[in-house]
């Protein structure tokens, strides 16, 4: 039984991982598409910490909002994780730095890469032990 504990626990993480980078990947795409808008602030997604709080969520622990700014997924019935106004540099006309964004959006991608690979890896594992325990 453990390894049945293990195996879900992973994959729930990776397919948490998974629909956080991709909630993360429209709000930057959002930042960028509001470069030209003025007085815009652009908005963020603390991926680490929203994993962890989407993890605790799975484990049965009841999250408290304790400031404004925290993450509030107990109450969030939908499951999508709202953003945070990022702290940034006024540049004269808005918040959204481009260079900053197009990082955000590399590192995102290859949050979600990597746990798409890893959710295939376990599939592939799953399939392996499928075919080959009924030999």
């Amino acid at each position: 039984m453990p390894d049945n504990v293990s195996f879900s626990k992973t994959f729930s993480a990776l397919e948490r991982a998974i629909e956080i980078a991709q909630q993360r990947h429209t709000h930057i795409t959002s930042n960028i598409s509001n470069l030209d808008t003025p007085n815009y602030r652009a908005k963020e997604i603390d991926f680490e910490r929203a994993l962890a709080q989407a993890l605790e969520s799975d484990h049965g622990f009841n999250l408290v909002k304790t400031h404004k700014g925290h993450i509030d997924l107990g109450s969030n019935a939908s499951g999508r994780i709202e953003p945070f106004e990022e702290e940034g540099e006024w540049n004269g006309f808005n918040w959204v730095e481009i260079d900053k964004e197009m990082t955000k959006l590399m590192e995102n991608n290859l949050m979600y890469r990597t746990a798409i690979e890893g959710l295939l890896r376990k599939l592939n594992a799953l399939k392996t032990v499928i075919r080959e325990g009924g030999r």
